[in-house]
């Protein structure tokens, strides 16, 4: 088995990739520059320009496909939403356009967003055959599924999942959330009640595991834990944790339009809640499966 990762160097890739090879799995990346970094092998790519790397896929059984500008990293200019789009579809167009190529590769894993359903906030968590959502980020990760239908008629394995808001001290969702806490100023956003679905970053290494080693796992399942919590608890939860007070009230809406913009805004104000039935089923068990012992364990 090998392992050809796009996106390795983020958050979830480095984590993936430590998990892969403590299996003695081998793992290379594609990457923007060539070269060894930590020990790992990465080949040249550019997406812009249709490029990858012939040798890059010498031997590879497996692509994990990762790459994706972050979605919470810069403020939603109209040249940063097309990058967003582009380093999602336009790499899985030319990942998916050179895999039917390829001689000998099992299977296709590429990451998703519950973002797909929208920001509805429903009380009852949506499955994987639930509605797809017509905002921003919904369009984006419609188009990103859509970009590795043509797998779907090939011998080609093909597994894709829709990751929650990742939990991980390394970076994330959960600095952003903590400084605050920290310095005494953190407080729930908005009403506090919009739900927010999860995942340790743990977790999620072992279902990208999962999807990789076991041939039983094919199409989509949501990439989260099996208990949502309102943006309220989990504030409240890491407060307590940290042994922080939370003294200020909750940041209002108007000042996230102010600071986010409005559309952005509304990804954080609203929420999903979004369930792990699915992934559950198929004898994946959690080891984070309450925000708690998440959070625990991160802080």
């Amino acid at each position: 088995m090998k392992i050809l990762i796009t996106g390795g160097s983020g958050l979830v890739g480095r984590q993936l990739t430590k998990s892969l090879q403590a299996q003695n799995i081998e793992v290379t990346w594609l990457s923007r520059t060539k070269g060894v970094k930590d020990g790992i092998k990465s080949f040249l790519w550019d997406y812009k320009k249709g490029y990858i790397e012939e040798e890059a896929f010498d031997g590879v059984t497996h692509i994990v496909h990762l790459a994706g500008a972050g979605v919470f990293d810069k403020r939603w200019t109209k040249s940063y939403k097309k990058e967003i789009f582009d380093s999602r579809i336009l790499t899985t167009k030319l990942l998916v356009e050179k895999a039917l190529k390829l001689n000998g590769l099992e299977a296709f894993i590429s990451g998703s967003a519950i973002g797909i359903y929208g920001n509805s906030m429903n009380s009852v968590p949506l499955t994987e055959t639930a509605l797809y959502g017509n905002d921003y980020l919904a369009q984006v990760t419609k188009e990103w599924e859509a970009a590795t239908v043509p797998l779907e008629n090939s011998s080609i394995r093909l597994a894709i999942i829709r990751t929650g808001i990742v939990l991980s001290e390394h970076g994330g969702a959960l600095p952003a959330m903590i400084n605050p806490i920290k310095a005494y100023i953190g407080s729930p956003l908005a009403s506090g009640e919009q739900i927010i679905s999860w995942i340790h970053i743990d977790d999620l290494c072992r279902i990208f595991s999962k999807a990789i080693t076991d041939d039983a796992i094919k199409g989509t399942y949501n990439g989260v834990a099996p208990e949502p919590v309102t943006n309220k608890v989990l504030t409240q939860t890491a407060a307590a944790i940290l042994h922080k007070p939370l003294v200020m009230p909750n940041v209002p809406s108007f000042a996230l339009n102010i600071l986010l913009g409005k559309e952005k805004a509304a990804s954080v104000v609203e929420g999903i809640a979004v369930s792990a039935e699915k992934i559950s089923a198929t004898g994946f068990t959690f080891t984070y499966p309450y925000i708690k012992k998440a959070l625990s364990d991160l802080l």
